[in-house]
């Protein structure tokens, strides 16, 4: 029990910007609680993000532009631009067209080249005209995809860091993959997966069922693509597959459901 509670505090100190002053036990079971956590983190981020949402646009008359923007921003603030720090770091690794050795060291390298810029603007524009265009149409169930969805991704995330070597031995992904339990996080990651699909059944939210379906096969091109281009799994990669798989989910939500 004290390791699930520690490893949920860790897991806010890692994958959001929410403080937690306090000096926290990193040990196996800790860290592998941390990293079963990280769907519950984003479910809370989208629920916060929700609530805050429901109560902008039930008391002033915000434009649907201007709320995408907001809900954007929120984003970024709650999760501190953790994994968009990712994604430009993947950025520009791949756009370098080196080797993969080269590529690692852009990964580690702290400064950011224009590849990076490029991306990131790229990204932040797909996903503020996404969310605006649900808006403009009326979308009836968007306050349960900006909660879900993170969730979703998030799930993506603890799936490909469970089942990926690192792509090199240094660095804080390859220690806590060193550390973790993995067959208690392979029942932490179907627990998850069985109460996704509860909450599928229960509301009819069969939309759900398609997003997860999206998740994992955008999950099995995002394997193969890193495997091939950097030779595994890193910390900038892993971030850089959330912010990714969140943008795919709600461009499905605009064109599919």
């Amino acid at each position: 029990m004290k390791n699930s509670f520690t490893g949920f505090l860790l897991a806010w100190q890692f994958f959001s910007a929410i403080p937690i002053k306090k000096q926290l036990d990193m040990n196996a079971k800790s860290v592998t609680w941390m990293y079963a956590f990280l769907p519950i983190v984003g479910l809370l981020i989208g629920s916060i993000i929700s609530g805050g949402i429901f109560i902008i646009s039930s008391y002033s008359d915000i434009s649907s532009l201007l709320l995408a923007i907001l809900i954007v921003i929120m984003f970024i603030i709650l999760t501190g631009g953790l994994h968009l720090d990712g994604w430009i770091d993947m950025s520009d690794a791949f756009f370098s067209y080196g080797e993969k050795e080269k590529r690692l060291e852009i990964l580690d390298d702290p400064r950011t080249g224009a590849f990076g810029v490029i991306s990131v603007f790229c990204l932040l524009l797909l996903k503020v005209g996404v969310i605006y265009e649900m808006l403009l149409n009326g979308h009836e169930e968007i306050i349960a995809f900006i909660i879900f969805i993170p969730f979703i991704a998030r799930l993506g995330m603890l799936i490909y860091f469970f089942t990926m070597q690192p792509a090199k031995q240094t660095g804080l992904a390859a220690y806590f993959k060193s550390i973790i339990i993995s067959k208690k996080l392979m029942l932490i990651i179907s627990i998850f997966s069985l109460a996704l699909f509860a909450v599928w059944i229960y509301f009819s939210m069969y939309s759900l069922f398609i997003l997860v379906i999206v998740m994992l096969l955008s999950l099995i091109f995002y394997r193969k693509w890193s495997q091939k281009h950097f030779g595994g799994m890193s910390g900038d990669l892993l971030g850089a597959l959330g912010e990714g798989l969140e943008v795919v989910l709600w461009v499905t939500v605009l064109l599919c459901i």
